[in-house]
């Protein structure tokens, strides 16, 4: 096969790559995620929030909380005013084109995109869970870059002192900054225990992450950044995606295939050195972590995998221009239909019963609404002077506040004087749960309206006495 055909071929499935995702983004914002970026997002773009003193939308969120993703947000909060939901979907796009090109930018230093566009897109099965209009996506784009950056100093020795800035800029746009930080202590431990370089060098790459993790500080936000990254871990347990990825599902065994390629590929070379052991070490970790950081392994194997299959296949062929163009122009062309097919096909929220619009625009402000977890983003958004009991955002609740929450779901016992306490007599809950069953048979609320998917419930007078 000549080197040409090598390249169109692997290139035509790169094509078929950006028309699914331009595809995709092209859809009305589904995760209600999306809809709690966009009210922070208005709340300081409008100046109610400071960034060092944000506030709550909720009177039930009580936490003392700080801002890690409010440059997107802004963002898009301007978009919207300028230009709808079609403009936020288009951003969504904009965001998942980006991660094509830097995982294909990232693989194909290393390797011919006969083996680059394989990997890639094995590797956008497992994170296709988090692809959504979420500030997390540009946190997989950026550490594509910074693993690309670091593969290359350990390669040529010099000292990418660009991180640093790209770092602050990191920190201002999603809580994962840090794992870009630990990938550069673990690439200088790398190069220290490979003994590639002298110490005068290694002392200069070790100034790298030292200093990003200074930088860090220096956002609007302050210092007060690094107690909110490490909070997390407080509140892990109460949502799923921070938990273990379940690797009988296909992204965690997605990333799993990619993993054999490499350690086999590795193994058949016969030489490992320390570079790649800490790097995949590295990967095995956050895969095994939380299900939130399984896309950051899979970027992070994205070169580790397509340098291995370089061994296997004719020397590498430096990328001609007409390549780089070509793929600069797939993406170009994408991101121009999406821009002509979002005003027509992204342009409203998600669809939702007729009656729930009128029902809940007739409720007085500050009407606290026991609402389903779900939910919580959506309605923040769409009904902004309602007081809601729950929603994604943990960052803005205390242990104790999502600890209710969560027992509120389950039944657990003292469920009902917890429920009063928070002084809500309307519920808007999905038909089939727990908390809306037990609401109707033991406490006598009857059921205002009902769907499908959607019930809103109202308590009887005196409740709960």
């Amino acid at each position: 096969m000549s080197p040409r055909v090598r390249t169109i071929v692997p290139l035509g499935l790169l094509l078929v790559v950006l028309g699914v995702v331009v595809h995709g983004a092209a859809a009305p914002l589904s995760n209600f995620d999306t809809y709690f970026h966009l009210r922070f997002g208005h709340e300081f773009l409008h100046g109610s929030w400071s960034l060092r003193h944000p506030g709550s939308v909720s009177t039930l969120a009580t936490a003392d909380w700080v801002p890690t993703q409010w440059l997107p947000e802004v963002v898009m909060a301007w978009t919207e005013d300028h230009a709808g939901l079609a403009g936020v979907a288009w951003l969504s796009g904009l965001q998942q084109v980006l991660l094509v090109l830097a995982l294909y930018a990232a693989g194909r230093r290393w390797a011919d995109p006969i083996a680059v566009v394989p990997v890639v897109c094995v590797a956008l099965v497992t994170i296709m869970p988090g692809l959504s209009m979420r500030p997390q996506v540009l946190s997989y784009v950026l550490m594509s870059v910074v693993v690309s950056a670091w593969l290359r100093s350990q390669a040529d020795g010099r000292v990418r002192w660009w991180l640093v800035p790209l770092t602050w800029l990191w920190a201002m746009v999603h809580g994962m900054w840090p794992i870009g930080i630990l990938v550069g202590v673990v690439a200088v431990a790398g190069m220290a225990l490979d003994r590639s370089v002298d110490r005068r060098t290694l002392i200069r790459h070790l100034a790298v992450p030292v200093l990003s993790a200074i930088a860090a500080a220096l956002t609007p936000v302050g210092p007060a950044l690094y107690p909110a990254v490490l909070g997390v871990t407080s509140r892990r347990e109460f949502f799923a995606e921070w938990a273990a990825p379940d690797y009988t599902t296909v992204p965690p065994l997605a990333l799993a295939l990619l993993a054999a390629v490499l350690l086999t590929l590795v193994l058949r070379r016969g030489h490992l050195t320390w570079s790649d052991t800490t790097l995949v070490l590295l990967a095995g970790a956050l895969s095994v972590y939380t299900s939130r950081t399984l896309p950051l392994a899979a970027v992070l194997l994205v070169p580790l995998t397509c340098r291995a299959l370089q061994l296997v296949l004719p020397a590498r062929t430096p990328p001609p221009r007409w390549e780089v163009a070509t793929v600069g122009a797939f993406a170009v062309v994408g991101l121009g239909v999406l821009m002509a097919l979002v005003p027509s096909t992204s342009d409203q929220p998600p669809a939702e019963p007729a009656w729930v619009a009128p029902a809940l625009a007739a409720l007085p402000d500050g009407t606290v609404v026991a609402n389903d977890w779900a939910w919580g983003g959506y309605l923040m958004w769409r009904y902004p002077h309602l007081d809601l009991l729950m929603h994604g955002y943990g960052d803005t609740f205390t242990v104790t506040e999502l600890q209710r929450n969560t027992g509120l779901r389950t039944l657990d016992p003292g469920w009902q004087s917890a429920l009063a306490g928070t002084g809500a007599r309307v519920a808007l809950l999905p038909p089939g749960s727990r908390l809306a069953a037990a609401l109707v048979t033991t406490e006598g609320w009857h059921s205002l309206h009902r769907s499908a998917d959607i019930e809103m419930l109202v308590a009887p007078s005196g409740w709960p006495d």
